[in-house]
């Protein structure tokens, strides 16, 4: 579910209003030559970018993007751009290899070890992605 708060001034009135999850089918786009290597999908918020149509259908693939979109809301999308290439500079220095920095960034972290539970994002706390910015790093 996506949860909508709106207000309304003139009686005070606080309304949360959900919508279904499948508001971001439409966000989902297919852009065939943005993608290096063995790259398939990428969040730019509000929308999930794809290599190849196909790749809707993969729900493990979409649900780690959804994670992500939930830690770009967490962060108001600027600050998590900032703190995604800030990591990902400071991993890849240390392992010399910057795919280990990227398979090592919080964030990454987080999305690709719940990306198979499909109920995460239902009941994952706020932030969580700062378990893993702390936890001993990926050796792979």
């Amino acid at each position: 579910m996506i949860r909508l708060q709106v207000y309304w001034a003139e009686n005070n009135l606080d309304k949360t209003i959900y919508l279904q999850e499948s508001v971001h089918a439409l966000m989902i786009i297919v852009i065939r030559h943005l993608f290096y290597r063995n790259y398939v999908g990428l969040c730019l918020w509000p929308f999930i970018i794809l290599r190849n149509d196909s790749l809707k259908a993969d729900r493990v693939l979409i649900n780690h993007e959804r994670i992500h979109l939930r830690q770009q809301e967490e962060l108001m999308v600027v600050f998590f751009y900032l703190f995604y290439v800030l990591e990902w500079i400071a991993r890849s220095i240390y392992y010399l290899d910057c795919y280990r920095g990227y398979k090592n960034i919080s964030f990454e972290r987080e999305a690709y070890l719940h990306e198979n539970d499909f109920q995460y994002l239902r009941k994952r706390r706020s932030f969580q992605f700062l378990r893993y910015f702390f936890q001993r790093p990926v050796l792979n």
